[in-house]
């Protein structure tokens, strides 16, 4: 089944949440996970001036969320507005 999963700023109140879904489904998660640990290189990206295009879809949209609040906590929701953590459970999701 189809689950659309969204990055929010929690530095914000309320949250602000990714205009656009960083995935489709519960196994996208430890995708998502990794691209926001690698926050500050898609920020270094950007800051480059470098006109980055990204082959996948979700990534570039995580990508620009992350770029927009490089410093900001980040937390990962679903459409269902369930929060899944952004820290792998040692049991696995």
């Amino acid at each position: 089944m189809s689950t659309y999963l969204y990055l929010e700023c929690l530095d914000h109140d309320p949250p602000l949440s990714s205009d656009d879904e960083v995935g489709q489904h519960l196994y996208d998660l430890p995708r998502i996970r990794r691209e926001i640990a690698d926050r500050e290189l898609f920020v270094k990206m950007a800051e480059s001036g470098l006109d980055y295009t990204w082959d996948r879809y979700f990534t570039g949209n995580a990508a620009r969320f992350l770029v927009q609040h490089p410093h900001c906590r980040i937390g990962i929701r679903d459409e269902y507005r369930r929060e899944h953590p952004v820290e792998e459970a040692n049991h696995g999701e």
